[in-house]
């Protein structure tokens, strides 16, 4: 089975179709297909982004005037599919706007299209793959709630992949299996990473636990018969094993980066300095803490920026990251200067100004004051643009940070400190003395910290993930223990960014890699207890989850069954106390439509608060979610209405955040 470790050569059926082209025989039109598809990837693999989108358009063309004989299937929506892949690829690397958009758009066409067919296997793999495609490109659009219902509704198709797809044995074979094995591997791979109350709504919806074990075999397996969509199994292979496993925390693994090694020669032989490629194996030695040659790779991308304005962009941001890794902060800015010019001159307006504010800090580091004012005078100036309104939050970060500059208020170390360890992950980077550096550096800010307990509060949390990431986990677990009894004395700012519950999180992950179970539960039980509403939320989350996997917690389920009567109402109410900060509410329904409104009564009696309200809202739609700050204590009521349904219950699943609001059913 382990092709990988034979000398490469391409495929039996690459093979065949080469000697039946080399003896002049003419290909089948099935055969005809696939070399389209095996040409169309190659391009887009290659740096050819433009001639794959051409390629694609032509080969629908194509399909429009062709008569099909009985048996064949029109290939019309798989083309469709993958070029709008490639239309995604293409846009995203030329800094175009409005490329989501247009991907949404061209996703839609490919899964009408592909409805057009019959029923046969490819098309059952196809269907959800691309509903996974536009789940993920909803989700990058910031409509996570609903991206994620859709990834989750592929399941609808994919889970007959297994029994039909893979083996099938008609003449596409080569194409539906290596297709469904790279399905069926993302998308379990996909499931395995989601948080608990994602899981429990993909449990309920479609029977199903992803399993990260899985997903990993169907993707190996994927890459290791060679087939046509071999090389995208090797991009997730990698990307998980190098970059997400190391973002959820999970230290060094020498198998998981062998494997990665060993793909990535894989992939550069086939596809030699193919951009996709090579930007992971860039990150590959930079985790492995080989700046030197990640900064190489990265550096050899640079004749393709020109024409790939993203590619300049990355290259930039890398070279910014692996600068701060080995405490150039002078390079580091220049970088951060490169990457937003390049913004810049396509039009782009969103992320300069935190791209600014990170030249800035750099050039503070170093004492070039100029500089850092001319930054700082750039962030100030995009803050004051009429022509956007809605700023990303870096910017909205940026533009504080101008102000705090300004007004001599900021902490100009402790602040690129913490962006180095706990967003730009470039402390991951760093070889041992380059950390060890940073540690001096953030301990003679907590000695020097006197009465200011956020800062020495701070400078604790830093020291604690750098050690976590070091692996050096009894240094970490000796800053929690210091920082963590202070947590009741911690300012509003520090709270709300999330401290106490990261050095929870920090403080169980050092206990379960030291093997210490328990401690490692009960460090894990009291930041479940802990407030949700802060900065860190997402990243301690994910983490979380994978850990107390790993432990074999039960986690909580706060979600709550219901149920409504044909004909009936239901109304579910939770009491609000005063001081109470965002209240939250999150339902889905399993089949059908209902009616639904959110409501708010204050206690002193004034006028109930409407605050959200859907007429017969289907389930094939997703979940739903609300919020709303109460000012004062009350109670909140959601109300589902069924009085239009004469015969069908309706069946939900509902729950509110914060965790200790209580539902109960109203009179």
């Amino acid at each position: 089975r382990l092709v990988h470790s034979l000398p490469i050569s391409e495929p039996p059926c690459v093979l065949a179709m080469a000697a039946a082209a080399a003896d002049g025989q003419t290909l089948s039109p099935v055969e005809q297909d696939i070399e389209t598809v095996r040409e169309g990837l190659r391009l887009m693999l290659t740096n050819k982004l433009a001639e794959a989108e051409k390629h694609w358009a032509d080969a629908v063309d194509k399909t429009t005037t062709r008569k099909f004989n009985p048996g064949e299937h029109d290939p019309t929506g798989p083309f469709l599919f993958v070029g709008a892949m490639t239309a995604l690829l293409n846009g995203l690397a030329t800094l175009e706007n409005n490329q989501l958009s247009d991907a949404a758009e061209r996703f839609k066409k490919a899964d009408e299209a592909i409805s057009l067919q019959s029923e046969w296997p490819g098309k059952t793999v196809l269907k959800g793959l691309c509903m996974m495609l536009m789940g993920l490109v909803q989700t990058f659009q910031g409509n996570k709630t609903q991206g994620v219902w859709l990834i989750l509704r592929s399941w609808l198709w994919l889970r007959l992949v297994e029994k039909e797809a893979l083996t099938y044995q008609g003449p596409e074979r080569s194409l539906v299996r290596s297709t469904a094995l790279l399905a069926l591997g993302a998308f379990n791979l996909i499931v395995s990473l989601l948080p608990p109350f994602f899981l429990r709504t993909a449990s309920w919806c479609s029977g199903l636990d992803g399993s990260r074990e899985t997903a990993i075999g169907w993707l190996r397996t994927c890459w290791e018969e060679d087939g046509l969509l071999a090389p995208f199994a090797v991009m997730v292979l990698v990307g998980y094993q190098v970059d997400v496993r190391t973002w959820l925390g999970e230290p060094h693994c020498n198998d998981a980066f062998d494997e990665a090694r060993r793909s990535l020669e894989w992939a550069e032989q086939r596809f030699p300095g193919g951009i996709f490629f090579e930007g992971l194996r860039a990150n590959f030695f930079a985790v492995g803490r080989d700046l030197p040659k990640a900064q190489e790779i990265s550096d050899g991308m640079a004749p393709l920026a020109a024409q790939l304005p993203a590619l300049g962009l990355v290259m930039h941001a890398r070279r910014a990251s692996y600068a701060q890794a080995s405490m150039e902060f002078s390079k580091a800015a220049v970088a951060f200067r490169e990457a937003l010019a390049v913004y810049r001159k396509v039009g782009r307006r969103s992320f300069v100004p935190a791209m600014a504010a990170n030249a800035a800090l750099c050039h503070e580091m170093v004492g070039e004051s100029e500089e850092r004012d001319e930054m700082i005078a750039l962030v100030l100036e995009y803050k004051a643009r009429e022509d956007k309104k809605k700023w990303d939050v870096p910017d909205k970060w940026a533009f504080d940070l101008a102000v705090q500059c300004r007004e001599g208020r900021w902490e100009p170390q402790l602040e690129l400190l913490q962006l180095m360890t706990l967003r730009h992950r470039s402390t991951m980077f760093m070889p041992p003395e380059k950390t060890e550096e940073m540690l001096n550096m953030l301990r003679k800010i907590a000695e020097e910290s006197g009465d200011d307990v956020d800062k020495k509060c701070k400078s604790l949390l830093l020291q604690a993930e750098i050690n976590r990431q070091s692996c050096a986990f009894k240094e970490a677990l000796k800053a929690c223990g210091e920082a963590l009894p202070l947590k009741n004395s911690m300012g509003k700012d520090l709270v709300k960014m999330g401290c106490p519950q990261y050095l929870l999180y920090v403080q169980a992950a050092s206990h379960f890699y030291s093997g210490n179970l328990s401690d490692a539960k009960d460090s894990l039980k009291r930041l479940e207890a802990a407030p949700r509403d802060h900065h860190l939320y997402a990243s301690v989350l994910f983490k979380t989850t994978q850990l107390n996997r790993r432990l074999g917690v039960e986690l909580k389920d706060a979600f709550k069954d219901v149920s409504v009567p044909a004909n009936n109402e239901l109304k579910l109410a939770a009491e609000i106390p005063a001081g109470m900060g965002e209240v939250e509410w999150e339902w889905a329904l399993e089949e059908m439509s209902i009616n639904f409104t959110a409501t708010f009564q204050p206690a002193d009696g004034s006028e109930v608060m409407r605050l959200q309200g859907l007429t017969q809202y289907q389930a094939a739609s997703g979940p739903v979610l609300g919020s709303f700050e109460p000012k004062a204590a009350g109670t909140l009521v959601l109300a589902f209405d069924n009085g239009f349904s004469w015969v069908r219950g309706k069946k939900l699943i509902v729950r509110v955040q914060p965790d200790n609001l209580l539902l109960s059913p109203m009179p």
